[in-house]
């Protein structure tokens, strides 16, 4: 464990697995701290150096969080394979942290291997749904919106089959100081990948939630279309955390992409 200074916030780093291997960033959603990885994180380990570390203002990178963009963000997780001396890394980031890995590999691409985006289209849900979120959010905090953020987020099946990790889950969100959430969300409502995806060089592989209503207005199959060498794997019945929902099934997909120099 580690803590990285990234314009002047402190940013807590983890690292699993054998530093001689692969490196792979690892870029949470927003209301989320690394710990979302944990179901992953053994596949992920055997293969590769995996670094994760929790975002502004969350978990254990405490401070006074300002506004930001997820440009911010992208500097901040340059800034964390620079003090681990990770020239190269390959990258992979969920709903917020997608956008942030697509923006890391559109401005930096001699720093990103292979790329793995997962829920995320060239936005990330209807403006109206965040402005709203937002304002309850403000009024009555993060348990104003968690269920509701919740229904979205998981599908009914997993919910009622896994109620102690959908309840983990809430927790996680509801102790994210508000300043922090609303903080991501308005750099969520910013971000737009029409111009950025293009751009990016590497090899990327996008996966979704067949069900994820964050995606209906803007479907990952547009950033399919817009990144150059790009490959997707769609989940049935998942839902917006298609990670949480599928966690050993994804990761052997994501250590298969990131291990085939050819793709999949």
């Amino acid at each position: 464990m580690a803590t990285v200074l990234s314009a002047a916030f402190p940013l807590h780093v983890v690292t699993d697995g054998d530093d001689r291997r692969p490196a792979l960033l690892l870029l949470n959603p927003l209301g989320t701290t690394l710990s979302f990885w944990d179901p992953l994180i053994g596949r992920l380990s055997e293969h590769n150096w995996v670094v994760r570390f929790d975002i502004r203002g969350h978990g254990r990178s405490v401070g006074e969080v300002a506004d930001y963009t997820i440009s911010d963000l992208a500097d901040d997780a340059v800034a964390v394979l620079d003090a681990l001396e990770i020239p190269r890394a390959h990258v992979f980031g969920a709903s917020m942290g997608g956008l942030v890995a697509a923006e890391l590999a559109a401005r930096y691409p001699t720093r990103v291997d292979r790329l793995v985006l997962a829920s995320i289209g060239l936005r990330l849900g209807p403006d109206f749904w965040w402005h709203e979120t937002i304002a309850r959010a403000q009024v009555g905090g993060l348990p104003s919106v968690a269920d509701h953020v919740q229904k979205m987020f998981f599908s009914d099946d997993w919910s009622e089959t896994f109620p102690d990790e959908r309840k983990a889950c809430r927790q996680m969100l509801v102790d994210t100081p508000v300043d922090a959430y609303v903080a991501g969300a308005q750099a969520i409502l910013g971000a737009d990948l029409r111009h950025v995806a293009p751009l990016i060089r590497a090899a990327t592989l996008v996966i979704a939630g067949a069900d994820d209503p964050v995606l209906r207005h803007h479907p990952s199959s547009d950033l399919l279309d817009a990144i150059p060498d790009s490959e997707a794997v769609e989940v049935s019945g998942a839902r917006h955390r298609v990670l949480l929902e599928q966690p050993a099934l994804l990761a052997d997909v994501v250590c298969e992409f990131l291990a085939d120099p050819d793709g999949r």
